[in-house]
């Protein structure tokens, strides 16, 4: 079974994927976080704060790699006319697991 690709379709696909990546990169996720690290004095508060704060990056950079390798196939894919949809699934799903 082949899939039919229109690479223009794609490329916008690829487009509209590469803006949200670079949005996500833009996010400022430290200010939240040093707002409220000396909340709560007396507690564990602060530790579990900058442990958060610690997850919530590595989150956001692992979610934006991620879109980053779909625009990659995507603009890989969107060079073919023709590709064999198991290919395209496969490479999807070939994408190196979350960090």
């Amino acid at each position: 079974m082949t899939l039919q690709v229109d690479p223009q379709a794609l490329r916008a696909f690829a487009s509209s994927v590469t803006g949200a990546a670079d949005a996500l990169g833009s996010w400022d996720t430290d200010a939240p976080y040093a707002y409220s690290q000396s909340a709560l004095p007396g507690t564990g508060f602060s530790d579990i704060n900058a442990r958060s704060h610690l997850a919530t990056t590595h989150a956001l950079v692992n979610i934006r790699l991620r879109l980053l390798e779909v625009v990659d196939i995507s603009n890989g894919a969107a060079d073919d006319y023709d590709i064999a949809e198991a290919d395209f699934v496969a490479a999807l799903a070939a994408m190196d697991p979350a960090r």
